[in-house]
């Protein structure tokens, strides 16, 4: 399934800043409503999806860019999602 994005050329760093966020309050909604089904005793699930996600992400490409510039957006794409799943491993182990 192909995924495409547009936003406001004009503004581009305030909504795709807003997207970032909506996408990581998703995103910790939804490994915490595992976390309640899975349990945290044991994190494998979590280990897991973290590394499908990131190798998933990794595969991303953005058409229309140079390719030093997809590059980049990519592994800063990924990075960020690395960050998150670690920050959300964190809160769930601490049981907040």
């Amino acid at each position: 399934m192909r995924f495409e994005l547009t936003w406001d050329k004009d503004n581009p760093e305030a909504e795709l800043s807003a997207i970032v966020v909506a996408y990581h309050e998703a995103l910790t909604a939804a490994l915490e409503a595992l976390a309640e089904e899975k349990g945290t005793e044991d994190l494998a699930w979590f280990d897991q999806l973290h590394q499908a996600s990131i190798k998933a992400a990794k595969g991303t490409v953005a058409d229309g860019l140079p390719i030093e510039v997809d590059a980049s957006a990519v592994r800063l794409g990924f990075e960020t999602l690395d960050r998150d799943f670690k920050s959300i491993r964190t809160s769930l182990l601490k049981g907040e």
